[in-house]
């Protein structure tokens, strides 16, 4: 008796509160249910990407898959939700046509046709296009949300004045908001295909026998450059101790050594190696490993050294027409750099 006056206690107040829950909860209609011929009237003309779903349901659907659908979530701003984020406030081009739809509901589809042909009014009412401006004004209308403090600064900071950007290509040249490749950044195609199709010498280069891992997808050319620009040459990414990015994976070379190997720390790693692809192993610039190390420590003066030659000369045993002395690293073999030995063994 007792659990069932309880539970009729219960039961009553949840009567009495049922109307305050259900006004806390309840959603609200969108334009078409409130009043089909009347779009909901929103601040600066925005609508919300619900209205546009309702006749461009393809394209929603796509969209409705992308990154790009989660701006609703993290921007309170509508001018930076969905698709009036990209194409701007679609009150006039709602009421644009839900005036045509009235007109032919109401038998009027000669006026419905003459308000079609208005060029004025429909070049009003027409939503912003893409098609026709220049890459600089496409890549304003990305950067309105993808620069400044809307996440991964860094990564775009420097579009406006990367090279990229500096040879016209814009974003959509890469990325595409409405029916990407692949999902991940909205991409036209995958690395390292899309760099491909502008950067053919690259291309070429991962052909040969030795070269980075970047054809068989074991790394991509983004690992290496930043494509929205960056502050060192060739748009090169650096560690976060500032060193090239090479280091970020060749650790064991980074040092800092007691014995240091001046072209390494001065003139970085493409001294002796191409970054892309080469004919000869470990990626070097020369066939043999001593016509390399011959560029700097032969005997012919150069700049100023107590021994001569830009570096320390080649000792007056050596001779490097032996096999003995054909690998300068079978004995120099810490040639990045030594903690032990200023000869580098």
């Amino acid at each position: 008796m007792r659990t069932l006056k309880i539970g009729l206690l219960i039961l009553f107040c949840l009567l009495a509160a049922g109307p305050a829950i259900s006004n806390q909860f309840s959603i609200p209609a969108t334009a078409t249910e409130q009043d089909p011929q009347k779009p909901l009237v929103a601040k600066g003309g925005y609508v919300g990407s619900d209205a546009c779903a309702e006749c461009h349901a393809a394209e929603a659907t796509h969209y409705a898959l992308t990154a790009h659908a989660k701006s609703k979530l993290v921007n309170k701003d509508a001018d930076r939700q969905g698709c009036e984020a990209c194409h701007g406030p679609a009150q006039g081009h709602l009421d644009f046509y839900l005036q045509i739809q009235k007109l032919n509901e109401g038998g009027k589809e000669d006026e419905a046709t003459a308000l079609m042909n208005d060029s004025a009014k429909a070049a009003a009412a027409a939503m912003a296009s893409f098609k026709g401006k220049s890459s600089a004004a496409i890549s304003a209308v990305c950067l309105k949300c993808h620069e400044g403090s809307t996440g991964r600064t860094e990564e775009r900071f420097n579009f406006r004045r990367s090279e990229h950007h500096r040879h016209g290509v814009s974003c959509l040249d890469c990325h595409s908001s409405h029916e990407p490749k692949r999902t991940e950044f909205l991409l036209r195609a995958s690395e390292p295909a899309l760099c491909y199709q502008c950067h053919i010498d690259q291309k070429s280069q991962f052909a040969k026998p030795f070269h980075h891992k970047v054809p068989e997808g074991g790394m991509k050319c983004s690992d290496c450059h930043n494509q929205h620009g960056g502050f060192m040459a060739k748009s090169q990414r650096n560690s976060a101790t500032g060193d090239v990015v090479c280091l970020k994976c060749h650790a064991d070379k980074q040092g800092p050594f007691v014995y240091e190997h001046a072209p390494v720390k001065i003139e970085g790693c493409q001294t002796c190696h191409t970054p892309h692809g080469s004919t000869n192993p470990k990626l070097l610039t020369r066939n043999q490993v001593r016509f390399l190390c011959l560029e700097c420590h032969s005997n012919t003066p150069g700049v100023v050294d107590p021994e001569g030659g830009i570096g320390p000369g080649t000792p007056s045993f050596h001779d490097i027409s032996t096999p003995k002395y054909a690998n300068c690293t079978t004995c120099h073999y810490e040639i990045h750099g030594s903690n032990k030995d200023k000869k580098f063994r």
